[in-house]
């Protein structure tokens, strides 16, 4: 067995797969995947990568299509085909696992009925298709929405304390919805932006001249996630964290052993099987105290960590927030668009 195999044989830590090329989805079934990220920038990279394996079904796409319409319809290409390499791992764990996630259009997530249309949408695709939602304050109603109706949810563009458990309260409420109507409730993954969230607090850091050391920088985002998991035991909610935009191997195996759901790009994959580290448990070591008190001098720490830092309206002002939103829409949805179109779309002109 390689790492990768004995986090997810052994212990009750698994990973899903962050790709959306088939031959990649493939070898990280064999290292142990149990589900898969295809978001729009995922399905645009796969497009590029392989553009023969998808030109069949691309070929059957309407010329008349709408720029967002053909995005999605694009989306749903790759992630019911995703969501058909899972489906045996969705059987074979009860739904726990076996998901292919479909994100929403990140020009509509400031519009709540228009992702709940768009998710119900995305929901009919296959049993085994996760909503992938972005944790701002209009996107709290859906959450709710979707898990009262057995719809599995994944929330990103989390990267605090306040967002994660926003997002846990609405699912817990969806979830006694779906319950009392004789509904099934299907997982919330909510997805732990660690890495990004270590970037975007460096660069905060060497903007504004605060003396902390690099190295503390670099544990804020598995301290923010060790807390999320520890008030979601305290307060006995069923919500699966999903760590992800990992950037070092220590961002997975400080915690090894916890009961999470890593999202892995394939060069992490790598990364983490050629450094074959230590097989044991890290999960209950104790964050260095001091190492808090020092990152205490980052406000936007500061208010990633303390529960409450963050209100509902600052989610999607918070700077890290911006930032990846608008990745996810100008390097994947946008591209989406107006691939092999010949519809002008406006977004460009």
């Amino acid at each position: 067995m390689n790492y990768l195999q004995w986090l997810s044989a052994k212990t009750p830590t698994k990973f899903w797969h962050d790709s959306a090329i088939p031959s990649e989805i493939d070898a990280a079934i064999e290292n142990g995947a149990l589900g898969v990220t295809t978001n729009p920038v995922l399905t645009y990279k796969s497009l590029q990568a392989v553009p023969d394996f998808w030109q069949p079904e691309v070929d059957e796409l309407p010329d008349d299509l709408k720029p967002e319409e053909r995005a999605e319809s694009l989306l749903k290409i790759v992630a019911t085909f995703a969501a058909k390499k899972f489906a045996r791992i969705y059987q074979d764990t009860d739904g726990a696992h076996g998901y292919a996630l479909g994100q929403l259009n990140p020009a509509i997530c400031m519009d709540t009925e228009l992702m709940i249309a768009q998710g119900l949408r995305y929901a009919s695709w296959a049993e085994n298709i996760s909503v992938k939602t972005p944790s701002i304050k209009s996107a709290l109603p859906l959450v709710e929405e979707l898990s009262s109706r057995g719809i599995a949810v994944c929330t990103t563009l989390n990267f605090s304390v306040s967002q994660a458990m926003a997002v846990a309260e609405c699912y817990i409420k969806g979830r006694e919805k779906a319950e009392k109507s004789g509904i099934r409730p299907k997982p919330l993954f909510l997805v732990q932006q660690g890495g990004r969230l270590d970037e975007y607090l460096m660069e905060t850091v060497r903007d504004n001249g605060i003396d902390v050391d690099p190295s503390d920088v670099v544990q804020a985002g598995n301290i923010i996630c060790k807390k999320v998991y520890r008030l979601l035991k305290e307060r006995k909610i069923p919500a699966v964290i999903m760590p992800a935009g990992l950037r070092r191997v220590e961002h997975l195996t400080a915690m090894a052993g916890a009961d999470m759901t890593f999202s892995l790009q394939t060069r992490i994959q790598q990364m983490i099987i050629d450094a074959d580290p230590e097989r044991v448990y890290h999960i209950d070591d104790e964050t260095d105290s001091a190492v808090i008190e020092r990152l205490y001098r980052v406000p936007e720490f500061v208010r990633a960590f303390e529960e409450g830092g963050l209100s509902p309206e600052d989610f999607i002002s918070f700077g890290v927030t911006q930032k990846t939103a608008s990745q996810f829409l100008w390097t994947g949805w946008a591209p989406l668009e107006t691939y092999q179109s010949k519809t002008r779309d406006s977004r460009w002109f």
